[in-house]
């Protein structure tokens, strides 16, 4: 759309038509507006229009009846009829009926101008050329039916100037070129206002349709600025954010967990399937984890490599540590294959570190931390479960720092090195 935009306004062309597709849009954009403006000046025009009664009296006073009642009875129905029929029809047919209108208000004083005689009928013309730049300037018409309304008018003025016997040559050649020339001024100004009613529309939405493309690209380098390209689920730079967001509500009391979730003996799946196959678990593994997690509203994201995090609020420790074992049931009853662990299983699994705010933990940092020495113990316990970090070790604080874990890791032979 931009494409065709920026071509119609470098076009040279004096055709008041877009392209069938922008022709289509400009109607779609505009109908009301255009709609609106026309019952307005219907009505504006009415009311000058019966003003005009009057006129008849001092310049046709034999035809002044007759003028009165096809004003009334005759013009008032139809431009009612306008009103009601505008806003019910497409655009070419509204455009139409506003011309036709047209004709029938301006074919009134003409009509009173061929039937009239006496030495003031030459006065009846301000009225309908009057009628004619209403039409053309104050409507106004589309630029065709601006020209086809002038067109007949003036013919039909000119004609009667020749042929009526009480208007002198000289004084029916004055009249005649001060209404042409009143006409072709009044078209040059309608083809103005409707080329600068296009052009300030294609300006308009060219600009607007920058800032939506501008606005679209930018959620896009935003959702790409979050998103890892492999899983094609969170990443962890929006891990952060979110993070602080749930570190954020947990200070006004809506408690939550954090859970660092890794891929067990993820390095030999990789060095036995490849590359490729590896991809491939990862995304199948956080697939189940976004599932698993969607009917809790739980954020779920790639931490990092074979890692995975997760940030859910919890009512206590315990319901965080339930859905921790959702989530590493899921990935267990999924039974993806791994022949090469070396433990005896033969699926992939996952083990799970899980910290939540009820702990004393002072940062949200703290907080990750904890879920990391919890799962730092789950490797070391034999993998394939989950630890919660209230209940590692012993000390005041419900976790403890990296020495002290180790220290007691190894106090009870229970080595927790980190490997996948």
């Amino acid at each position: 759309m931009l494409g065709v935009i920026d071509r119609q306004l470098r076009s040279r062309s004096y055709k008041l038509a877009f392209e069938a597709e922008l022709e289509d849009r400009f109607e779609a954009d505009t109908r009301v507006k255009r709609i609106r403006d026309i019952r307005r000046t219907i009505i504006l025009g009415m009311v000058v229009f019966h003003i005009y009664n009057l006129t008849g009296f001092v310049t046709t006073p034999d035809l002044a009846l007759l003028n009165v009642g096809l004003r009334i009875f005759g013009m008032t129905p139809i431009a009612l009829l306008i009103i009601w029929a505008v806003g019910r029809v497409g655009g070419p047919v509204r455009e139409a009926i506003g011309g036709i209108g047209m004709l029938a208000a301006t074919g009134i004083p003409i009509l009173i101008f061929w039937l009239g005689s006496g030495p003031l009928i030459s006065l009846t013309t301000a009225t309908i050329w009057l009628s004619v730049l209403f039409a053309n300037i104050t409507l106004p018409l589309r630029f065709f039916w601006a020209c086809l309304v002038s067109g007949i008018t003036a013919v039909a003025v000119m004609a009667g100037l020749y042929v009526k016997p009480e208007i002198a040559a000289s004084v029916g050649g004055v009249l005649g070129l001060d209404m042409v020339t009143g006409i072709l001024f009044s078209l040059v100004a309608t083809y103005r206002i409707e080329s600068a009613n296009r052009r300030d529309y294609l300006v308009n939405l060219r600009e607007t349709l920058r800032a939506q493309r501008l606005a679209a690209d930018n959620t896009t380098l935003a959702h790409l600025s979050t998103t890892d390209p492999l899983t094609g689920i969170a990443n962890r730079r929006a891990f952060s954010r979110e993070l602080e967001e749930f570190w954020e509500a947990g200070l006004s009391g809506r408690h939550f967990a954090v859970m660092l979730i890794d891929v067990d003996h993820f390095k030999p799946f990789n060095d036995h399937y490849g590359h490729g196959a590896g991809d491939t678990c990862l995304r199948e593994v956080s697939g189940i984890l976004a599932k698993t997690g969607a009917g809790s509203g739980a954020f779920v994201c790639r931490y990092g490599g074979e890692e995975f995090a997760v940030l859910t609020h919890a009512r206590d420790p315990d319901e965080a540590y339930a859905m921790a074992e959702r989530f590493r049931r899921s990935v267990m009853e999924r039974g993806l294959f791994h022949g090469n662990r070396g433990d005896g299983i033969d699926f992939v699994s996952v083990s799970i570190g899980v910290a939540t705010s009820f702990s004393t933990a002072t940062t949200a940092a703290g907080l990750v931390e904890a879920a990391d020495m919890a799962l730092y113990e789950a490797k070391g316990d034999g993998r394939n479960r989950t630890c919660r970090s209230d209940r590692i070790g012993s000390g005041e604080s419900g976790f403890l720092d990296r020495a002290t874990i180790t220290h007691w890791s190894v106090a009870e032979k229970r080595p927790i090195a980190r490997a996948s």
